[in-house]
Order: structure tokens, then sequence, then C-alpha cells
């Protein structure tokens, strides 16, 4: 009596191999197959589309609003609806540190998607982040391509005003911050942008006009407001140069990796790079 092995009895018409992934699955894939997702990681301000999946990781979030506040605003936003908004496990308290937020806990790796854009003092805030990651943990940094997005027409943060505002250490977007962004930016709707082919600026449909630009620099300012505005702008080349640049005077102890673009799931307004922390 002949034997057939189990191998030899499962044809690809009984079993078929999972269909690839795409879209935001892959996009997380591929970030996550960068880290040691198999200890525990810490996600900065997750909202309604976190990159970490709670299910499948054991993951610790945080942002800077608590879940009231959170969920008030998911509630407001169109893009929320239908979304399962996580709640956070700790406020990162403004003026407050991370590692008191989070009670000293250690963390094999770090991920925040479109949060650094936002934060009016880059450096500080990325320090106080490596701070909660264990050496040679990663810190995996998403942000939007300066040339692919709304901030299109303004020019590249530079490495004076990174190492400028580490020292000034603004906690709230500054009048010069928010009128850059106001002023310059205009209305995208997320199409590919071809360099060369886009109208001059004072042809191009706008959010906000000077005045409106004025007007807001000056609220923040006498109010001490929190106006949501794309502090600072990157692209590809302009990351790996300007932190490279705060490695070498030693304002930053970690190596880059990436940055990468094109990867599975990602958008063409979008890169990713990861930060390997040094001892």
């Amino acid at each position: 009596m002949s034997t057939v092995t189990l191998a030899e009895s499962i044809t690809p018409s009984v079993i078929d191999a999972p269909p690839p992934l795409s879209g935001p699955d892959a996009r997380r894939a591929f970030v996550m197959s960068h880290l040691p997702s198999h200890l525990r990681g810490l996600e900065i301000a997750p909202y309604f589309n976190p990159m970490v999946d709670r299910a499948k990781y054991d993951i610790f979030y945080v942002d800077c609003i608590d879940n009231d506040e959170i969920q008030r605003k998911a509630s407001e936003n169109p893009g929320a609806t239908g979304r399962d908004v996580p709640r956070i496990d700790a406020v990162w308290v403004p003026g407050k540190r991370l590692s008191k937020c989070v009670g000293g806990r250690k963390f094999a790796y770090a991920v925040a998607s479109h949060v650094m854009e936002h934060v009016p003092n880059p450096l500080g805030w990325l320090n106080e982040i490596l701070e909660c990651v264990e050496v040679g943990g990663r810190v995996a940094i998403m942000l939007p391509m300066r040339t692919q997005s709304m901030d299109y027409y303004r020019q590249n943060t530079t490495f004076g005003q990174v190492v400028g505002w580490s020292i000034e250490k603004p906690a709230l977007p500054t009048p010069t911050q928010v009128m850059d962004f106001l002023s310059q930016s205009f209305f995208h709707r997320g199409e590919p942008l071809v360099e060369g082919e886009m109208p001059s600026f004072e042809e191009i449909h706008r959010h906000y006009t000077d005045k409106d630009a004025v007007n807001y620099a000056n609220f923040v300012w006498n109010e001490k407001h929190y106006l949501d505005v794309h502090c600072s702008t990157w692209t590809p080349e302009s990351f790996k140069e300007i932190f490279s640049r705060l490695d070498n005077v030693g304002l930053l102890h970690c190596d880059v990796i990436g940055p990468f673009t094109g990867f599975p799931g990602a958008t063409t307004a979008e890169f990713l790079a990861f930060l390997e922390k040094r001892a």
C-alpha cells in the first residue's frame, strides 16, 4: 500500500496562498518589519488611524490631549467616521518630559506617523522620545513630502531653524511658523504634483489669505493659543542632511536608516525614516 505525505496531498487548488497585502495594511507591515515588533513599543498620537494595532502588538499609546478631547475631535472629523478610536495610555502633558508622562517606562521602539511636522520643536520632541527608547531601539518617523503636499510652495526647514527651535523650546507653534504655513500653503486635494508644471503661487487656490495669516499669527501670540499647522517641512534629502549634521554636532545620538519612498502601501506624498539609538 502506497502512502501519500501531507505535503503531496495538498495542492494549490485546495489551499491558496493568502493575497498580498496592499494599501494601509502593506504600509503597516513594511514599517513593522523594520522594528523589533515582538517587544513593547510606543506610538505617538495614534488618533483614529494607529500604525501599530493593539490587537496584534504590545503597544503603549500617548497623545498630547486626553481621551475625552480625542473622542470629541474624532466626532467632528469626517475622516474618523466609522473608525475605532483607540484609548491612549498616557497624556504627554505640554512642558512635562515624556519619560515622566509614561512613568519611566522604556520601549524597544517608537512610531510617529505624520506627527513631527506639527511639532514646534522637532529636535527637543525627538530627543524626549529617544530618552524612552532602549539603546539599539528604533524610532520610525513618517513625514509628508513637501514637494507633494500643501507645503509645495514653502521652503525646506533648515538646520539652523531646527537648532534654533531646540534652544528657544517653543511649546506652541510660533507666530513665524503659523505665518509661514498659512501664507505659503495651498488647497491640495492629494493629486500628484509635478515640479515645473505647477502654476505660480499667485494663481493657486489658497486656504488662507495673507490677511488671515497675519490675524492668526497675532492671535496665537496674544492668546497663547495652539493652532495646528505644519511647523516644519521636509524632503527625504533634507531630512538626511539635517539629521546627519545634528549627529555631527552631538545634538542627536542615532543612526538614520532610509529614508524610504515608494515602499508597499505608501502614498507618493510621504516618506519614512528610522532612527536607531546609539549609546
